[in-house]
Formats: C-alpha cells, sequence, structure tokens
C-alpha cells in the first residue's frame, strides 16, 4: 500500500514537472478524463477518498486552458477573426450599428442645416447650453426611473420609438406649417431681433429638432446600441469584434451622405421645396427603425434560445425581458451617482468622453461659422454636409481596416491616446489658420482655414468611430452591471452633453465680447489643448486598471 502511494505521489510530481517543461510524453488530454498513464494515481487517490479532478494542477500542458488560448491568439491575428458559430451574431450586430449610424448621419447633417442657415452657428453654443442640457438631464432622470420597473426589451421600445415619433412629425407637420407656427411675421421685437439666442426662438420647432437630434446622439449609438453590443459580447470576442463592428458601421455615412445628396439634387433641379427632401429622409427613417427592432429582436432571441453559448455571453449579464416588474430592488439615480462616484474608473471613462465632447465642440461650430459664410442656402449647405458625411464613412473605412492591428500592438493605453494626439494636433494647425484668415486673408484665405477645419473635422470623427468608441466600450464589460447600465447611461448622455455645454458656455462668453465666433480662435485653441491634456492623463488612469490582460479573459 505505502509502495502504491509513493508511486501515486511521484507520478503527481512527474505530471506537474511535465506541465511546466513542455514535455509530456503521451496524449494531451486533461489527466482528469480517460487516460492511461493515470492508472496508478487513480487508485492511490482513491484510497484517500480524493477525486482526480480535485487536483487543478494537473492540467495538459498542450490542451485544455492553453489550447483555447492559442486559438484566441491565432484567430485574432488572422485577417476576419470571426468563427463561422459567432457569424450570425456577429452580422446581426454589425447591420444594426450600420443602421443606428446611418440614422444619426442623417439627423446631424439635418439639424445643422436647418438651424446654422436661419439662426447662425453663434446660436449653436446658446441652444447647447439652455436646450440640449436640460433636455440631457430630463432624459437620465426619466430613462433611469424607466429601468426600476421596465424590462430589458420594454426599455428598449421605450427609448426609441418618440425619437422615430418626432422626426416624423417634424418633417410631415410642423415643417409644412413653419411660417405659421414660427415667430418671424410681424413687427415686434421677437419677430425683428437678429440677435442669434433670440432666433433660437422664432425657429422654435429648428430648435427642438436640434435638441432631439442631440439627444439621439447620445442615446442611440453610445448607450442603446452599445448596450446591446456589450450584453451578448464577452471580452475576449470584444477585442476581436468591436474594430469590425466598426466596418460595417462605417459604411453608413457614406450610404447617408450618398442619399441625401442625390435627394438635395434633384431637389434642386426640381425646383421642389426642402420640405419634400425632409419626407423621403422621414419615410427612410421610418424603414431604418422597423430594421432596428427586427434586428433587436433577432439577437436577443439567438442569445436566449442558444444553450450551448456560455462561452459567448457572460449569463450573469443578461436576464430575460417580461412584462412583470423585476424582483430585485433597483438603485434611485442618486444612488447610482454616488455608488459610481467612488470609482476611479467610471470617473476615467467619465472625463475622456467629458473631454472628447468639449475638444469636438470648440472646434465644431467655429468650423460651422465658416461653413455658414461660405454656403449660405440651407440646400448648398446639406449637399456639403452630406458629401463631408460621405469622407467621413470612407476614410472611417480605411483606418477600420488597421484598427484591430492598431489595439493588438499599441495595446489599450497607447491605442487610446491616438485619437487625443491627432485631434490636437489638426486642431492648433485650424485654429492657427483661422486667426490668420482674419488678420491677413491675402495670406491664408478663408477657404484653407474651412479645407482644414473640415480635415480636422473628418479625423475627429473616423478616431471617434475606429478607436475611441471601441476602446471605451471595452472598459466597460469588466466593470459590475450597475456601472455597465445607469452608469453607462449617465456617462454617455449626461456626460457627453455636460461636455458640450461647457464648451457651449466658454464660446459664449468669447461670442459675447468679440461679436463673431471667427474672432476667438486662439482662446479656443488655449482651451483645446488643456482639455487634450485632461482627456489624457484619463487614458493614463484608466490604463493602470484595465491592462491587456483583461481582455484574454472569456
Amino acid at each position: 500500500m505505502k509502495l502504491l502511494k509513493f508511486v501515486g505521489l511521484c507520478q503527481v510530481a512527474v505530471f506537474s514537472s511535465a506541465r511546466s517543461l513542455n514535455s509530456l510524453p503521451f496524449d494531451d488530454t486533461l489527466v482528469g478524463r480517460q487516460h492511461v498513464p493515470k492508472l496508478h494515481l487513480s487508485r492511490a487517490l482513491k484510497k484517500e477518498n480524493l477525486r482526480l479532478d480535485s487536483l487543478p494542477q494537473l492540467t495538459s500542458v498542450r490542451g485544455g486552458a492553453k489550447n483555447k488560448e492559442l486559438k484566441e491568439k491565432k484567430k485574432s491575428k488572422s485577417l476576419f477573426p470571426i468563427s463561422r458559430k459567432e457569424l450570425p451574431q456577429f452580422t446581426y450586430i454589425s447591420i444594426m450599428m450600420f443602421l443606428f449610424i446611418y440614422f444619426y448621419t442623417t439627423v446631424r447633417d439635418t439639424k445643422d442645416s436647418l438651424v446654422v442657415s436661419n439662426c447662425g452657428a453663434e446660436a449653436i453654443p446658446f441652444l447647447k447650453m439652455y436646450g440640449v442640457m436640460p433636455a440631457a438631464f430630463g432624459f437620465i432622470v426619466v430613462y433611469s426611473k424607466l429601468s426600476q420597473f421596465l424590462g430589458k426589451k420594454s426599455l428598449f421600445y421605450a427609448t426609441i420609438f418618440p425619437f422615430f415619433a418626432f422626426y416624423t412629425l417634424f418633417a410631415f407637420v410642423l415643417y409644412p406649417n413653419g411660417d405659421s407656427i414660427h415667430f418671424i411675421n410681424g413687427d415686434g421685437w421677437l419677430a425683428s431681433s437678429s440677435i442669434p439666442a433670440i432666433k433660437l426662438i422664432q425657429y422654435w420647432s429648428y430648435s427642438l429638432y436640434f435638441i432631439i437630434s442631440e439627444l439621439w446622439a447620445s442615446a442611440g449609438i453610445p448607450l442603446l446600441f452599445w448596450q446591446v453590443a456589450n450584453d451578448v459580447t464577452s471580452i475576449s470576442e470584444a477585442r476581436r469584434f468591436y474594430p469590425l463592428f466598426a466596418i460595417t458601421g462605417n459604411l453608413a455615412p457614406i450610404v447617408s451622405g450618398t442619399v441625401m445628396s442625390n435627394i438635395v439634387s434633384k431637389q434642386l433641379s426640381s425646383g421642389l421645396g426642402f420640405g419634400s427632401t425632409l419626407k423621403k429622409l422621414a419615410v427612410i427613417k421610418i424603414f431604418v427603425g422597423c430594421a432596428i427592432i427586427v434586428l433587436y429582436n433577432l439577437i436577443y432571441s439567438r442569445v436566449e434560445n442558444a444553450k450551448d453559448s456560455v462561452g459567448n455571453v457572460k449569463q450573469e449579464g443578461r436576464t430575460k425581458d417580461n412584462t412583470n416588474p423585476p424582483s430585485t430592488q433597483k438603485t434611485t439615480l442618486r444612488e447610482s451617482i454616488v455608488f459610481l462616484s467612488k470609482s476611479a474608473d467610471i470617473k476615467a471613462v467619465a472625463m475622456m468622453v467629458l473631454a472628447y465632447n468639449i475638444c469636438v465642440e470648440l472646434t465644431e461650430v467655429l468650423w460651422k461659422g465658416i461653413l455658414r459664410e461660405t454656403f449660405p442656402n440651407k440646400a448648398d449647405y446639406m449637399k456639403y454636409m452630406a458629401s463631408f458625411s460621405r469622407k467621413v464613412g470612407i476614410v472611417a473605412l480605411i483606418m477600420q481596416l488597421s484598427a484591430s492591428t492598431i489595439i493588438g500592438k499599441l495595446g489599450w493605453e497607447k491605442a487610446s491616446l491616438v485619437a487625443p494626439l491627432a485631434m490636437t494636433s489638426l486642431a492648433l494647425l485650424f485654429f492657427t489658420a483661422v486667426s490668420f484668415s482674419m488678420k491677413r486673408s491675402d495670406m491664408v484665405p478663408i477657404s484653407l482655414a474651412l479645407t482644414i477645419g473640415t480635415i480636422q473635422n473628418i479625423a475627429s470623427k473616423v478616431t471617434k468611430y475606429s478607436l475611441f468608441d471601441p476602446l471605451k466600450e471595452m472598459a466597460y464589460i469588466p466593470m459590475d452591471p450597475e456601472a455597465k447600465s445607469k452608469g453607462k447611461a449617465a456617462i454617455d448622455v449626461l456626460g457627453a452633453r455636460l461636455g458640450r455645454s461647457l464648451a457651449a458656455g466658454s464660446q459664449q462668453i468669447l461670442v459675447l465680447a468679440s461679436g463673431n465666433i471667427l474672432h476667438c480662435a486662439p482662446f479656443l485653441a488655449t482651451l483645446y489643448l488643456g482639455t487634450a491634456s485632461m482627456w489624457m492623463g484619463a487614458v493614463k488612469v484608466l490604463g493602470k486598471s484595465f491592462d491587456d490582460e483583461n481582455l484574454d479573459e472569456t
């Protein structure tokens, strides 16, 4: 008996040593499974009332976890790192992202055409501060309340349907009756005022369109889409899936810009009013909305019906939707904010989102001010924006093809620094060009500043779609469910709007002092540089706790 036990213990030592030396001379299945060399060891352990699978160190060298890790690394290095089993789910989510971005691109170009052409670019900071920011806060409060008694699916529907309803109402009711509902007729001070902030009241339906579109910018892709993607995607899949999601998604600006350019061109050639363009776009939005709902149901029906998909989906982060209130008690918005404010990771992600939106706002309004002077007509302005969206899609698509390689080679932290560095370098060049064009237009024409500004805005959106968004979403995955739901909603909706509003408040002060946003370029450059520094500091803080090893977990 003692000899048998001694032989068994010796085999334990041999197996442990062979594991580290990668030198097992026989079949590489797990030791705990049927395997000839385990015989004496099994007998010894049986006498001691132990089981083979109770020894965690007895794992195979070339099988088990190591094989899985090698397969993951090999898969991530391939040109299309998606297995056949993963392909349907990947396709559904990719198409959903395409539709969300298509919808956003359409409303973004339309809102700018309506407000900038009628109220001026100087009106945008006032609208974002006193219109968009309160609306975003109200949205978060309502969303948080609904999340306490609605299931996942019902909450998704309750969030997305009002947007589709408004855009349909605007195209078929509000815009056709604009002359009668706007405060532009008469001799009163309201109708005759040329102050940008007052013009927002004159054209109140355009201002409302702008506000709803800004809410969709935060509630559509960042909140609704990424909640679905994060909910049904594991960490190891995210590293392969997320950069590729955007390849399909980045086709949306190309398609949207092409469709919008064709519609506007036909409107100009046929003499039809701008209202006909809005109606056609509204019909397209309805079809896009229906397709999003269909895809949402396909994604979750596949997840809920796949009994063998534990490796693809984190079960603890997914619950079935039902009409009855959830049995677990949910925290209030205030409790969630207090809880989340204690997390260094959440605060770092919030700073990244806040800083990105401040930087975009500081350059975008200045660029749109130049656009308005160049294209005062709504149709011409929309046509240029459609061309801009198409260029964004093409460049983003090219960039996205290398995003997986960039993230894989640079790691999370260094890849996250690409966006602020690229945006800041081009922004400083843009601010310099605008400053010189205001003083020496003979040396630096305003058209050159417009070109540089267009390139900078393209870079801002391309790096966001290709790197900033996927990397930010990866940071959410290891977090707890509270951070994924309410924390993400607060950051992506309220944080984004807060960033825009802070930049808008700064621009308001500068516009009131100088009278024209174009004269404020040097001051905006200083604000931009300081904000970008805080952004990069937040990336470094988050990079310490979110290292690349987290991305390999399943």
